[in-house]
């Protein structure tokens, strides 16, 4: 399996069977031509797709009335026996039910950091949450920076991910993936 970046929330992840295309609240299997922008469970071409209901903000009791933002997807998908998570453009901490419907996770795809609607402190929570093997960076400030403002250290963009196998990615540790795009 192979994750292009292709700017800001996109991504094409190209598998042995499929190719599919995640962005902000829609994904697509580009060699059968079908996508999805709504919540529900599908599977195209033998990739399973779980899409989740989100908000760009907060829903706590804190904030005013309204403030939960727009409605944006969380998308888990299979590809080639790797089980990645886009979390589009999420706005708060995860409830434990959409991290148990989420479940195991191997790439986290998420937008953090200055200027997203996630800060650092949410973002760990996120992370820790979901527990990923390994953390891809998106959106507009995706950069080595932000990764360490997370706790994250000596990350360099690279120009795609490949991962032949679930044993490529780590059991013990996580890792962090800043993927360049052209």
């Amino acid at each position: 399996m192979e994750i292009l970046w292709k700017g800001n929330l996109s991504f094409e992840v190209k598998g042995k069977k499929a190719v599919v295309a995640v962005d902000n609240g829609e994904i697509g299997v580009l060699d059968s031509g079908k996508s999805f922008t709504w919540p529900g469970e599908y599977e195209v071409k033998e990739v399973p797709i779980i899409a989740l209901s989100a908000w760009t903000k907060s829903k706590s009791k804190e904030e005013t009335e309204g403030a939960k933002g727009e409605e944006t997807l969380i998308i888990h998908f299979i590809v080639d026996g790797i089980r990645c998570c886009h979390l589009g453009k999420l706005g708060h901490v995860l409830p434990s039910d959409v991290v148990n419907k989420i479940g195991d996770v191997d790439i986290l795809m998420i937008e953090f950091g200055a200027g997203t609607n996630l800060d650092n402190k949410k973002a760990i929570e996120v992370i820790e949450s979901i527990e990923p093997r390994s953390v891809v960076a998106m959106g507009k400030n995706a950069n080595a920076i932000a990764f360490k403002d997370i706790g994250a250290e000596g990350v360099f963009p690279q120009d795609k991910l490949v991962i032949k196998s679930q044993s490529d990615l780590p059991d013990d540790k996580r890792v962090y993936v800043l993927l360049s795009n052209d």
